[in-house]
Protein backbone atom coordinates (compact mmCIF):
# COMPACT_ATOMS: atom_id res chain seq x y z
CA UNK A 1 0.00 0.00 0.00
CA UNK A 2 1.30 3.23 -0.79
CA UNK A 3 0.80 6.49 1.74
CA UNK A 4 1.30 10.11 0.42
CA UNK A 5 2.22 12.46 3.58
CA UNK A 6 2.40 15.74 3.88
CA UNK A 7 3.50 18.52 6.62
CA UNK A 8 1.18 21.28 5.97
CA UNK A 9 -2.39 20.51 6.57
CA UNK A 10 -5.14 20.86 3.49
CA UNK A 11 -8.87 19.55 3.13
CA UNK A 12 -8.70 16.41 1.41
CA UNK A 13 -4.73 15.43 2.22
CA UNK A 14 -3.81 13.61 5.54
CA UNK A 15 -1.45 14.74 7.89
CA UNK A 16 0.91 13.26 10.25
CA UNK A 17 -1.41 12.55 12.79
CA UNK A 18 -3.73 11.11 10.44
CA UNK A 19 -1.30 8.71 9.02
CA UNK A 20 -0.42 7.91 12.93
CA UNK A 21 -4.11 7.19 13.87
CA UNK A 22 -4.47 5.15 10.24
CA UNK A 23 -1.40 3.36 11.40
CA UNK A 24 -2.62 2.89 14.69
CA UNK A 25 -5.98 1.20 13.71
CA UNK A 26 -4.12 -0.86 10.98
CA UNK A 27 -2.32 -2.51 13.25
CA UNK A 28 -4.70 -2.78 16.01
CA UNK A 29 -6.71 -4.52 12.88
CA UNK A 30 -3.71 -7.09 11.92
CA UNK A 31 -3.29 -7.69 15.70
CA UNK A 32 -7.15 -8.82 15.55
CA UNK A 33 -7.19 -10.94 12.98
CA UNK A 34 -3.90 -12.41 13.93
CA UNK A 35 -5.61 -13.36 17.21
CA UNK A 36 -8.69 -14.81 15.37
CA UNK A 37 -6.31 -16.93 13.06
CA UNK A 38 -4.87 -17.98 15.85
CA UNK A 39 -7.73 -19.02 17.60
CA UNK A 40 -9.29 -20.97 14.77
CA UNK A 41 -5.36 -22.49 14.32
CA UNK A 42 -6.39 -23.76 17.83
CA UNK A 43 -9.75 -25.01 17.72
CA UNK A 44 -8.44 -27.13 14.43
CA UNK A 45 -5.77 -28.73 16.66
CA UNK A 46 -8.52 -29.43 18.68
CA UNK A 47 -10.43 -31.74 16.44
CA UNK A 48 -9.78 -35.03 15.07
CA UNK A 49 -8.29 -35.31 11.85
CA UNK A 50 -10.78 -38.25 10.47
CA UNK A 51 -8.89 -41.10 8.27
CA UNK A 52 -8.44 -40.74 4.43
CA UNK A 53 -10.85 -42.42 2.37
CA UNK A 54 -9.46 -45.53 1.35
CA UNK A 55 -9.28 -45.56 -2.76
CA UNK A 56 -11.59 -46.54 -4.95
CA UNK A 57 -11.03 -50.13 -6.55
CA UNK A 58 -9.37 -49.35 -10.68
CA UNK A 59 -11.97 -49.80 -13.20
CA UNK A 60 -11.48 -53.23 -15.62
CA UNK A 61 -13.03 -54.34 -18.21
CA UNK A 62 -13.25 -58.31 -19.25
CA UNK A 63 -12.98 -59.88 -22.77
CA UNK A 64 -16.12 -61.32 -22.71
CA UNK A 65 -19.03 -62.17 -20.16
CA UNK A 66 -18.91 -64.50 -17.53
CA UNK A 67 -20.97 -67.61 -17.82
CA UNK A 68 -22.54 -66.92 -14.60
CA UNK A 69 -24.41 -64.46 -16.44
CA UNK A 70 -26.54 -66.68 -18.71
CA UNK A 71 -29.74 -65.17 -17.73
CA UNK A 72 -29.29 -61.48 -18.79
CA UNK A 73 -31.86 -59.50 -20.72
CA UNK A 74 -31.39 -56.17 -23.23
CA UNK A 75 -32.72 -53.26 -22.70
CA UNK A 76 -32.61 -51.47 -25.87
CA UNK A 77 -33.22 -47.47 -25.12
CA UNK A 78 -33.99 -44.72 -27.75
CA UNK A 79 -33.07 -42.06 -25.00
CA UNK A 80 -35.25 -39.61 -26.77
CA UNK A 81 -33.96 -36.76 -25.24
CA UNK A 82 -30.42 -37.20 -27.11
CA UNK A 83 -31.80 -39.24 -29.54
CA UNK A 84 -28.39 -39.42 -31.61
CA UNK A 85 -27.24 -41.42 -28.72
CA UNK A 86 -29.51 -44.75 -27.81
CA UNK A 87 -27.90 -47.51 -26.15
CA UNK A 88 -28.55 -51.14 -25.28
CA UNK A 89 -27.72 -51.83 -22.25
CA UNK A 90 -26.65 -55.47 -21.04
CA UNK A 91 -28.03 -56.90 -17.74
CA UNK A 92 -27.98 -59.60 -15.58
CA UNK A 93 -31.62 -60.30 -14.72
CA UNK A 94 -31.49 -62.01 -11.65
CA UNK A 95 -28.74 -59.74 -9.94
CA UNK A 96 -29.29 -56.74 -11.98
CA UNK A 97 -25.78 -56.32 -12.56
CA UNK A 98 -24.88 -53.68 -14.98
CA UNK A 99 -22.49 -55.98 -17.52
CA UNK A 100 -21.76 -53.68 -20.35
CA UNK A 101 -23.53 -51.58 -23.39
CA UNK A 102 -23.68 -50.86 -26.98
CA UNK A 103 -24.28 -47.77 -28.86
CA UNK A 104 -27.22 -47.66 -31.35
CA UNK A 105 -26.31 -44.37 -32.40
CA UNK A 106 -29.66 -42.41 -34.04
CA UNK A 107 -32.60 -44.64 -33.36
CA UNK A 108 -30.83 -47.77 -34.23
CA UNK A 109 -32.78 -51.14 -33.72
CA UNK A 110 -31.96 -54.31 -33.46
CA UNK A 111 -31.71 -57.93 -33.11
CA UNK A 112 -30.10 -61.35 -32.03
CA UNK A 113 -29.28 -63.82 -33.95
CA UNK A 114 -31.28 -66.93 -34.07
CA UNK A 115 -27.87 -68.88 -31.82
CA UNK A 116 -28.02 -65.59 -29.45
CA UNK A 117 -23.91 -65.44 -30.41
CA UNK A 118 -24.31 -61.97 -32.17
CA UNK A 119 -26.32 -58.49 -32.37
CA UNK A 120 -26.99 -56.43 -35.48
CA UNK A 121 -27.57 -52.95 -34.92
CA UNK A 122 -29.27 -50.90 -37.86
CA UNK A 123 -28.35 -47.48 -36.97
CA UNK A 124 -27.81 -44.04 -38.45
CA UNK A 125 -24.32 -42.05 -37.90
CA UNK A 126 -24.11 -38.49 -39.28
CA UNK A 127 -20.72 -36.91 -40.22
CA UNK A 128 -21.23 -33.99 -38.42
CA UNK A 129 -23.13 -35.59 -34.74
CA UNK A 130 -26.54 -34.17 -35.64
CA UNK A 131 -25.85 -32.87 -39.74
CA UNK A 132 -23.35 -33.69 -42.26
CA UNK A 133 -23.09 -36.67 -44.36
CA UNK A 134 -25.80 -39.43 -43.87
CA UNK A 135 -24.09 -43.22 -43.31
CA UNK A 136 -26.94 -45.96 -42.71
CA UNK A 137 -24.82 -49.08 -41.72
CA UNK A 138 -25.75 -52.75 -40.34
CA UNK A 139 -23.55 -53.08 -36.90
CA UNK A 140 -22.11 -56.40 -35.90
CA UNK A 141 -21.45 -57.00 -32.60
CA UNK A 142 -20.55 -60.39 -30.57
CA UNK A 143 -23.47 -60.81 -27.62
CA UNK A 144 -20.55 -62.55 -25.23
CA UNK A 145 -18.13 -60.01 -25.17
CA UNK A 146 -20.41 -56.99 -26.98
CA UNK A 147 -17.02 -56.14 -29.37
CA UNK A 148 -17.70 -54.54 -32.35
CA UNK A 149 -17.16 -57.12 -35.21
CA UNK A 150 -17.87 -55.14 -38.55
CA UNK A 151 -20.66 -52.97 -40.57
CA UNK A 152 -22.57 -53.06 -43.98
CA UNK A 153 -23.29 -49.99 -45.64
CA UNK A 154 -26.93 -50.06 -46.00
CA UNK A 155 -28.65 -47.81 -48.34
CA UNK A 156 -29.66 -44.41 -46.93
CA UNK A 157 -33.40 -44.94 -46.44
CA UNK A 158 -33.36 -47.65 -43.01
CA UNK A 159 -36.82 -46.69 -41.54
CA UNK A 160 -35.83 -44.26 -38.73
CA UNK A 161 -38.21 -45.60 -36.04
CA UNK A 162 -39.30 -46.02 -32.22
CA UNK A 163 -37.65 -49.62 -31.08
CA UNK A 164 -39.51 -52.14 -32.01
CA UNK A 165 -39.24 -55.87 -33.28
CA UNK A 166 -39.28 -56.71 -37.00
CA UNK A 167 -37.72 -53.62 -38.01
CA UNK A 168 -34.43 -55.94 -37.72
CA UNK A 169 -34.65 -60.11 -38.06
CA UNK A 170 -32.61 -62.34 -38.93
CA UNK A 171 -33.52 -65.26 -41.42
CA UNK A 172 -34.37 -68.78 -40.22
CA UNK A 173 -30.49 -70.12 -41.52
CA UNK A 174 -28.75 -67.03 -39.96
CA UNK A 175 -27.52 -66.00 -43.40
CA UNK A 176 -29.96 -62.69 -44.36
CA UNK A 177 -30.81 -59.72 -42.05
CA UNK A 178 -33.99 -58.12 -42.84
CA UNK A 179 -34.08 -54.21 -42.57
CA UNK A 180 -37.47 -52.14 -43.03
CA UNK A 181 -37.16 -49.06 -44.90
CA UNK A 182 -38.99 -46.01 -45.34
CA UNK A 183 -38.54 -43.18 -47.53
CA UNK A 184 -41.59 -43.05 -46.69
CA UNK A 185 -42.16 -45.53 -49.40
CA UNK A 186 -41.45 -48.90 -47.36
CA UNK A 187 -39.09 -51.43 -48.87
CA UNK A 188 -36.86 -54.46 -46.92
CA UNK A 189 -33.09 -54.16 -47.57
CA UNK A 190 -31.87 -57.84 -47.49
CA UNK A 191 -27.98 -57.65 -46.26
CA UNK A 192 -26.08 -61.31 -46.88
CA UNK A 193 -24.05 -61.73 -43.59
CA UNK A 194 -22.16 -64.78 -45.90
CA UNK A 195 -20.78 -61.78 -48.39
CA UNK A 196 -21.07 -59.24 -46.05
CA UNK A 197 -22.72 -57.21 -48.71
CA UNK A 198 -26.12 -56.06 -49.24
CA UNK A 199 -28.16 -58.72 -51.52
CA UNK A 200 -31.38 -57.13 -52.05
CA UNK A 201 -33.86 -54.44 -52.01
CA UNK A 202 -37.37 -55.46 -51.62
CA UNK A 203 -40.28 -53.01 -52.33
CA UNK A 204 -43.05 -53.94 -49.73
CA UNK A 205 -45.75 -50.75 -50.93
CA UNK A 206 -47.97 -49.98 -47.94
CA UNK A 207 -46.63 -52.78 -45.46
CA UNK A 208 -44.22 -52.95 -41.82
CA UNK A 209 -42.39 -55.15 -40.95
CA UNK A 210 -40.09 -58.54 -41.67
CA UNK A 211 -41.45 -61.62 -39.62
CA UNK A 212 -39.24 -64.49 -40.76
CA UNK A 213 -40.55 -68.65 -41.30
CA UNK A 214 -38.78 -70.62 -39.31
CA UNK A 215 -39.46 -73.70 -41.38
CA UNK A 216 -38.02 -72.12 -44.17
CA UNK A 217 -34.37 -70.86 -44.70
CA UNK A 218 -35.02 -67.49 -46.24
CA UNK A 219 -38.88 -66.33 -45.99
CA UNK A 220 -40.45 -63.75 -44.54
CA UNK A 221 -44.11 -62.01 -44.21
CA UNK A 222 -45.11 -58.24 -43.94
CA UNK A 223 -47.80 -57.14 -42.24
CA UNK A 224 -50.16 -54.63 -44.42
CA UNK A 225 -52.24 -51.88 -44.17
CA UNK A 226 -55.13 -52.86 -45.75
CA UNK A 227 -55.45 -55.71 -43.95
CA UNK A 228 -53.84 -58.32 -45.50
CA UNK A 229 -49.67 -60.12 -44.99
CA UNK A 230 -47.42 -60.19 -48.09
CA UNK A 231 -44.66 -63.09 -48.05
CA UNK A 232 -41.64 -62.99 -49.35
CA UNK A 233 -39.67 -66.05 -50.39
CA UNK A 234 -36.12 -65.75 -51.54
CA UNK A 235 -33.74 -67.38 -53.47
CA UNK A 236 -30.29 -68.62 -52.56
CA UNK A 237 -28.63 -65.70 -53.21
CA UNK A 238 -31.35 -63.15 -51.13
CA UNK A 239 -32.92 -61.81 -54.22
CA UNK A 240 -36.53 -62.26 -54.02
CA UNK A 241 -38.20 -64.95 -55.87
CA UNK A 242 -41.74 -65.31 -54.62
CA UNK A 243 -44.08 -62.98 -53.15
CA UNK A 244 -48.03 -63.92 -52.57
CA UNK A 245 -50.47 -61.82 -50.54
CA UNK A 246 -52.98 -63.16 -47.71
CA UNK A 247 -56.32 -63.06 -47.89
CA UNK A 248 -57.26 -60.31 -45.41
CA UNK A 249 -57.08 -60.94 -41.89
CA UNK A 250 -58.44 -57.50 -40.01
CA UNK A 251 -60.00 -53.91 -40.76
CA UNK A 252 -57.95 -51.29 -39.42
CA UNK A 253 -60.24 -49.02 -39.54
CA UNK A 254 -62.60 -51.11 -37.51
CA UNK A 255 -60.01 -52.37 -35.31
CA UNK A 256 -56.54 -52.06 -35.95
CA UNK A 257 -53.54 -55.03 -35.08
CA UNK A 258 -50.51 -53.94 -32.66
CA UNK A 259 -47.69 -54.44 -35.43
CA UNK A 260 -45.30 -56.16 -32.49
CA UNK A 261 -46.25 -59.86 -33.20
CA UNK A 262 -45.13 -62.80 -30.49
CA UNK A 263 -43.57 -65.86 -32.14
CA UNK A 264 -42.96 -69.40 -31.09
CA UNK A 265 -41.47 -71.14 -34.31
CA UNK A 266 -43.84 -70.23 -37.49
CA UNK A 267 -46.45 -69.60 -35.06
CA UNK A 268 -47.19 -65.25 -34.75
CA UNK A 269 -49.76 -63.84 -32.43
CA UNK A 270 -51.16 -60.76 -33.13
CA UNK A 271 -53.47 -58.03 -30.61
CA UNK A 272 -55.76 -55.78 -31.96
CA UNK A 273 -56.58 -52.79 -30.35
CA UNK A 274 -59.85 -53.75 -28.99
CA UNK A 275 -58.34 -56.84 -27.48
CA UNK A 276 -58.56 -59.85 -30.21
CA UNK A 277 -55.38 -62.32 -30.56
CA UNK A 278 -55.04 -63.84 -33.91
CA UNK A 279 -52.87 -66.64 -34.44
CA UNK A 280 -51.12 -66.94 -38.26
CA UNK A 281 -48.61 -69.32 -39.44
CA UNK A 282 -46.01 -67.96 -41.75
CA UNK A 283 -44.57 -71.06 -42.47
CA UNK A 284 -45.55 -71.35 -45.76
CA UNK A 285 -45.93 -69.24 -49.14
CA UNK A 286 -49.08 -67.28 -47.65
CA UNK A 287 -49.99 -66.71 -44.35
CA UNK A 288 -52.86 -68.26 -43.11
CA UNK A 289 -54.70 -67.78 -39.43
CA UNK A 290 -54.49 -71.04 -37.25
CA UNK A 291 -56.81 -69.32 -34.29
CA UNK A 292 -58.74 -66.57 -32.78
CA UNK A 293 -59.21 -65.47 -28.93
CA UNK A 294 -60.40 -62.75 -27.33
CA UNK A 295 -58.73 -61.10 -24.22
CA UNK A 296 -61.96 -59.40 -23.01
CA UNK A 297 -63.81 -61.93 -21.10
CA UNK A 298 -66.90 -60.82 -19.98
CA UNK A 299 -69.33 -58.20 -20.78
CA UNK A 300 -68.58 -56.37 -17.64
CA UNK A 301 -64.99 -55.78 -18.66
CA UNK A 302 -65.83 -54.91 -22.60
CA UNK A 303 -68.24 -52.37 -21.29
CA UNK A 304 -65.63 -50.57 -18.32
CA UNK A 305 -63.64 -50.30 -21.28
CA UNK A 306 -60.47 -52.83 -20.93
CA UNK A 307 -58.16 -52.51 -23.37
CA UNK A 308 -54.42 -53.40 -24.69
CA UNK A 309 -51.79 -50.84 -24.33
CA UNK A 310 -48.25 -50.09 -24.41
CA UNK A 311 -45.03 -50.64 -26.82
CA UNK A 312 -44.35 -54.13 -26.40
CA UNK A 313 -47.80 -55.16 -25.80
CA UNK A 314 -47.89 -58.96 -24.80
CA UNK A 315 -45.48 -61.74 -24.51
CA UNK A 316 -46.19 -65.17 -25.01
CA UNK A 317 -44.17 -67.93 -23.38
CA UNK A 318 -41.96 -70.33 -25.59
CA UNK A 319 -44.02 -73.23 -24.99
CA UNK A 320 -46.88 -70.93 -27.36
CA UNK A 321 -49.20 -71.82 -24.01
CA UNK A 322 -49.60 -68.46 -22.40
CA UNK A 323 -50.07 -64.82 -23.68
CA UNK A 324 -49.53 -62.35 -21.31
CA UNK A 325 -51.01 -58.66 -22.11
CA UNK A 326 -50.52 -55.41 -20.63
CA UNK A 327 -54.27 -54.05 -19.86
CA UNK A 328 -55.69 -50.63 -18.99
CA UNK A 329 -59.73 -49.36 -18.41
CA UNK A 330 -61.83 -47.02 -20.15
CA UNK A 331 -59.97 -47.55 -22.82
CA UNK A 332 -60.42 -45.56 -26.38
CA UNK A 333 -59.36 -44.12 -29.74
CA UNK A 334 -55.58 -43.52 -28.56
CA UNK A 335 -54.99 -44.97 -25.48
CA UNK A 336 -53.24 -47.61 -27.01
CA UNK A 337 -49.90 -46.65 -25.98
CA UNK A 338 -51.22 -46.42 -22.07
CA UNK A 339 -49.47 -48.74 -19.53
CA UNK A 340 -51.36 -51.42 -18.10
CA UNK A 341 -53.42 -51.70 -14.83
CA UNK A 342 -53.44 -55.34 -15.14
CA UNK A 343 -51.82 -57.90 -17.01
CA UNK A 344 -54.26 -60.37 -18.11
CA UNK A 345 -53.43 -63.65 -18.90
CA UNK A 346 -55.06 -66.09 -21.83
CA UNK A 347 -54.38 -69.76 -22.30
CA UNK A 348 -54.30 -70.16 -25.89
CA UNK A 349 -54.91 -73.70 -26.09
CA UNK A 350 -58.26 -73.13 -24.34
CA UNK A 351 -58.68 -70.03 -25.08
CA UNK A 352 -60.06 -68.99 -21.45
CA UNK A 353 -58.63 -66.55 -19.41
CA UNK A 354 -56.52 -67.06 -15.92
CA UNK A 355 -56.16 -65.13 -13.00
CA UNK A 356 -54.50 -61.40 -14.07
CA UNK A 357 -51.32 -60.12 -12.89
CA UNK A 358 -50.91 -56.93 -11.52
CA UNK A 359 -49.90 -54.04 -14.17
CA UNK A 360 -46.42 -52.61 -12.66
CA UNK A 361 -47.37 -49.70 -15.19
CA UNK A 362 -46.43 -52.02 -17.76
CA UNK A 363 -45.41 -51.06 -21.69
CA UNK A 364 -43.07 -53.57 -22.72
CA UNK A 365 -42.14 -57.07 -22.02
CA UNK A 366 -40.88 -60.61 -22.66
CA UNK A 367 -40.47 -63.65 -21.55
CA UNK A 368 -36.84 -65.54 -21.26
CA UNK A 369 -36.15 -68.27 -24.40
CA UNK A 370 -36.05 -70.56 -21.05
CA UNK A 371 -39.74 -69.66 -20.07
CA UNK A 372 -38.06 -69.35 -16.11
CA UNK A 373 -39.18 -65.48 -16.40
CA UNK A 374 -41.46 -62.37 -17.16
CA UNK A 375 -39.74 -59.24 -17.81
CA UNK A 376 -42.00 -56.39 -17.19
CA UNK A 377 -40.95 -53.18 -17.85
CA UNK A 378 -42.74 -49.61 -15.61
CA UNK A 379 -43.27 -47.26 -18.11
CA UNK A 380 -43.30 -44.37 -15.42
CA UNK A 381 -40.23 -45.45 -13.54
CA UNK A 382 -38.34 -47.23 -15.89
CA UNK A 383 -38.06 -50.05 -13.49
CA UNK A 384 -37.66 -53.94 -14.85
CA UNK A 385 -39.21 -56.59 -12.63
CA UNK A 386 -38.30 -59.97 -13.71
CA UNK A 387 -40.55 -62.69 -12.57
CA UNK A 388 -40.87 -66.10 -11.86
CA UNK A 389 -42.98 -67.85 -14.72
CA UNK A 390 -44.19 -71.32 -14.11
CA UNK A 391 -47.67 -73.02 -15.17
CA UNK A 392 -49.43 -69.82 -16.61
CA UNK A 393 -48.59 -68.00 -13.33
CA UNK A 394 -46.38 -65.79 -11.62
CA UNK A 395 -44.14 -67.90 -8.49
CA UNK A 396 -42.49 -64.72 -7.34
CA UNK A 397 -40.62 -61.51 -7.87
CA UNK A 398 -36.59 -62.30 -8.56
CA UNK A 399 -35.29 -58.81 -9.06
CA UNK A 400 -36.13 -55.27 -9.17
CA UNK A 401 -34.04 -53.56 -11.62
CA UNK A 402 -34.76 -49.66 -10.82
CA UNK A 403 -33.77 -47.12 -13.86
CA UNK A 404 -32.84 -49.19 -15.98
CA UNK A 405 -32.75 -46.91 -19.06
CA UNK A 406 -34.98 -43.50 -20.52
CA UNK A 407 -36.85 -44.38 -23.43
CA UNK A 408 -37.93 -47.98 -23.70
CA UNK A 409 -39.75 -49.55 -25.86
CA UNK A 410 -38.14 -52.86 -26.63
CA UNK A 411 -36.68 -55.66 -24.50
CA UNK A 412 -35.12 -59.10 -25.54
CA UNK A 413 -33.99 -61.81 -23.56
CA UNK A 414 -30.53 -63.99 -23.61
CA UNK A 415 -31.10 -67.41 -22.48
Amino acid sequence: MTTFLSTRHSPGRPTWRHVAAIGLLSLLGVTGLATSFGALAQAGKARAVPEPLPPDPPLTTLPRIDAQHGKRVYVIDLAISHISDGRIRVLDAISGRFLGMVSTAYVGNMALSPKRDEMYVATTHLSRSYRGDRADVLEVYGADDLAFKYEVVLPAKRAQALNYRWLVSTSANGRFVFVQNATPATSVTVVDLQTRSVAAEVPTPGCWGALPSASHPSRFSTLCGDGTMATVTLDESGKPADRQVSAKLFDADADAWFHNAERVGDRYWYVSFQGKVTELNLGGAVAKVSATHDLIATPAERRAGWRPGGYQVAAVDPSGRYLVAGMHPKGGEGSHKLPADKLFVLDLTTGKRLPSLPGNMAIAMTFSASGERLHVLDGATNTLHVLGWKDGKVSKTLAKLAAVGETITQLESHD
